[in-house]
């Protein structure tokens, strides 16, 4: 794992470690906020890419066969870790209609064993894989990197509680925050690539997340604010659909509890404040991140069970520009 990555991995559990102690509360937004702005970006390098012709296809057609039969999929260790492989693939048609589509059928079918989705769920929170040249401007990497977590979200939902312990849950906690707080890839739909949507993989993940009954309020309280930390400094539009799925969220996770709405909302008056700071941006980044709050709010508000107190607030903020 590249050294700066680690170093904010274990920023990241000791942050979560004083939220679950109850010694951060206020501050998480401020402190969170510091970690990503610290984090230092890097030039662009080539990526290298999976070929396309070392038998991936074969593999489709047989897992899909299987499929149709009703029967198991059986799979070695060694393909499985090649259809993994090619989830950075750029061709949509392996990578998506074919890798992604496939799996979530057998996932549907119940058609992997136990071992099979051991082997998933460890080779997909890989950080080689997850972390791939994500500090670097956007690049073809982030195929793989939102492949990747889309699917892990994937495959939480149909694993069985009492087969994912504390430990394998807290991994995937420090993992996704570690994933949002390095995540600047914004772009939706690409021309002959296909979708990146790194954010709406990102925001399916934490959904997954904060319906697990066995995840405390701390893990779930430490995401939600990471998220919206981090899309309070997004310099780039997002405009493929990711806030109605951030909106959809974060509504359902603060009707659960009160301390999920409190923080929600402080989270709210704080961005508020950084926004009066910068009244009239004069960059095409500041009027991005202006026009994703204005969005993200938009999608807030057309939610008929948000709760009346960050209604009350919404309705009573006005965003003047000048």
């Amino acid at each position: 794992m590249d050294e700066q990555i680690g170093t904010l991995m274990q920023e990241l559990a000791a942050l979560n470690d004083q939220v679950r102690g109850g010694d951060i509360y206020q501050s998480l937004s401020t402190r969170l906020g510091k970690l990503m702005d610290d984090i230092h970006r890097r030039r662009r390098t080539a990526v290298t890419l999976p070929d396309d012709d070392d038998g991936i296809a074969a593999i489709l057609t047989g897992m899909r066969h299987q499929l149709e039969e009703n029967v198991p999929v059986t799979l070695t260790g060694e393909k499985l870790d090649l259809l993994l492989a090619h989830l950075s693939s750029t061709d949509p048609k392996v990578r998506y209609e074919g890798i992604n589509f496939t799996v979530y059928d057998a996932l549907q079918q119940d058609a992997f064993d136990s071992n099979q989705m051991k082997v998933l769920l460890e080779s997909l929170q890989n950080p080689d894989g997850l972390f791939n040249h994500i500090l670097e401007p956007a690049n073809v990497g982030v195929f793989g990197r939102a492949a990747r977590v889309a699917m892990l979200a994937a495959i939480l939902h149909f694993v069985p509680a009492d087969n994912y312990g504390e430990q394998e849950l807290r991994h995937t906690v420090l993992l996704a925050a570690t994933y949002i707080c390095l995540e600047t890839d914004t772009r939706g739909f690409v021309n002959q690539q296909g979708w990146a949507h790194a954010f709406s993989a990102a925001t399916d993940l934490l959904a997954v997340l904060a319906g697990n009954e066995s995840l405390p309020r701390a893990d779930k309280l430490f995401l939600m604010m990471t998220l919206l930390e981090r899309i309070k400094r997004l310099n780039t539009p997002l405009i493929y659909g990711e806030n109605d799925r951030m909106a959809t969220y974060f509504v359902e996770l603060v009707n659960r509890h009160p301390l999920y709405e409190e923080a929600f909302l402080l989270s709210l008056k704080q961005w508020r404040q950084r926004v009066a700071m910068h009244r009239r941006p004069d960059t095409i980044a500041g009027w991005n991140r202006f026009f994703n709050r204005k969005r993200l709010l938009d999608a807030l508000r057309l939610h008929g069970d948000l709760p009346k107190s960050i209604r009350d607030y919404l309705n009573s903020s006005i965003d003047f520009l000048g």
